[in-house]
C-alpha cells in the first residue's frame, strides 16, 4: 500500500492540476474530490420485454467559477438472439471494435457540466431477440442560457458476427478494426468507418468517411449524405463495382468523373453506391499494407462430406514405431527419422 505525506500529497495533487490545466479539461482552481460512486438500478418488466435502466451518479465537490465532474460507467451482457445490438446516444459519441470474447461490454464516459448538470441514465433492455442501449437524460441537457448540462460518450465492444445499428445526434460514429455488419445514422456528426461486413451509413451533413478493405459477405452497401462529403480509401486489389451520385464534385485519385458508375475491378464485384445531394465525393484507391490482402465473401457457404468415405486410419499395434508429438516438424521429418531408425 502506498503511504504519501500531507506535502507530497499536496504536490501531487497540484502537479495533476497542472496537467488538465493544460490539456484545457478544467479551469484554474477546479477542485475535484472524488467520493464514493454509487450505481443505482431499476429493473422493469413487461410483455415479452425486459429492461434495465441505469443511472449512475457519483458526488464531487468543486468551486464555482467551472463546475465539470467526469466519471464513467461499465456494463457487459449476453449476445442477443439475433446478434444484432442497437445503439442510441443522442448527447455525445459512439465508438464501436470487435474483441474475441462471446459477450457485450460497454464503457461510458460521461460529463456533468454547470451548478445545474445532469447524470445520464443508461437503458439496456433485450426486446424480440435484440439488445438496445440507449442514454437517456431526465431533463432538457441545455440550461436556459443554452449551455450544456452534460455529456456522454461511449464505446461497445462486441464479436464479429454481431452486428449494430448505432445512432447519434451531433456525435461522432467511429467503428473501425470491425467485421461486424453496421449501420449508422446521425444528424451532423462525422461517421468513420473500417469495416468487411456490408454498411448503410447516413448523415445529414456530417463528413463520411470509410475504408474499404473487401467485404466477408456478398450483398450491397451504401453510404448517404444530404451536404456533408463522403470520402473512401478503397484498396486496389478488392473486387467492386462502385457507382457515386451528387450535385457536387466527384473525384477519383484525384480526377473529377461524373454521376454513375465510377470504379469497378475484379471478379464477382461488390456492389457499393455512394449517394449525396450536395456534398462532395472523393475517392482513392491505395496499396494494401505489405503481406495483406483485401476480404473476399466465402464461396463455401456449405460443405457436403459423408463421414463413412473417409479414409480410416490404420490401427496401432504393438511394435510399430511411437514418435513424439512436435507441431513444428512435418510428416516428411517423421518419415526421415523412420527409416533412420530402422
Amino acid at each position: 500500500m502506498l503511504r504519501f505525506s500531507k506535502f507530497s500529497l499536496t504536490i501531487y495533487l497540484l502537479a495533476a492540476m497542472a496537467c488538465l490545466m493544460a490539456t484545457g479539461l478544467f479551469a484554474a482552481g477546479d477542485v475535484i474530490a472524488a467520493n464514493k460512486k454509487n450505481l443505482v438500478y431499476s429493473k422493469q418488466f413487461g410483455g415479452n420485454k425486459s429492461a434495465q435502466t441505469t443511472m449512475a451518479s457519483q458526488t464531487r465537490t468543486t468551486d464555482h467559477k467551472t463546475a465539470l465532474r467526469i466519471d464513467s460507467f461499465d456494463w457487459q451482457g449476453e449476445i442477443p438472439e439475433s446478434r444484432l445490438v442497437v445503439v442510441k446516444n443522442h448527447f455525445g459519441s459512439i465508438r464501436s471494435r470487435n474483441h474475441s470474447e462471446e459477450k457485450i461490454y460497454l464503457h461510458a464516459t460521461y460529463q456533468e457540466i454547470g451548478e445545474n448538470s445532469l447524470k445520464p441514465e443508461f437503458e439496456i433492455f433485450t426486446q424480440n431477440h435484440v439488445s438496445y442501449i440507449t442514454v437517456k437524460y431526465a431533463e432538457n441537457i441545455l440550461d436556459a442560457q443554452g449551455s450544456l448540462r452534460g455529456r456522454t460518450d461511449i464505446s461497445i465492444l462486441f464479436p464479429d458476427t454481431v452486428s449494430i445499428y448505432a445512432e447519434t445526434d451531433s456525435g461522432l460514429i467511429k467503428i473501425d478494426k470491425t467485421a461486424s455488419h453496421v449501420e449508422a445514422v446521425t444528424r451532423s456528426g462525422k461517421i468513420n468507418l473500417t469495416t468487411t461486413g456490408l454498411f448503410s451509413v447516413r448523415s445529414e451533413d456530417g463528413e463520411i468517411s470509410l475504408r474499404l478493405r473487401g467485404f466477408k459477405e456478398f450483398g450491397q452497401s451504401r453510404a448517404d449524405s444530404n451536404s456533408g462529403t463522403i470520402s473512401a480509401l478503397i484498396f486496389n486489389d478488392m473486387a467492386i463495382n462502385l457507382s457515386a451520385y451528387t450535385q457536387g464534385e466527384i473525384q477519383i485519385d484525384n480526377q473529377k468523373v461524373n454521376n454513375g458508375p465510377v470504379y469497378s475491378r475484379g471478379q464477382n464485384p461488390l456492389e457499393v453506391v455512394f449517394n449525396s445531394q450536395s456534398g462532395d465525393i472523393k475517392i482513392e484507391t491505395i496499396n494494401p499494407p505489405a503481406l495483406v490482402q483485401s476480404v473476399t465473401p466465402s464461396q463455401a457457404h456449405s460443405v457436403d462430406v459423408d463421414l463413412r468415405n473417409l479414409p480410416k486410419a490404420k490401427p496401432w499395434k504393438p511394435g510399430d514405431p511411437v514418435f513424439d508429438r512436435d507441431d513444428k516438424k512435418t510428416n516428411k521429418q517423421h518419415h526421415n527419422k523412420k527409416n533412420t531408425t530402422e
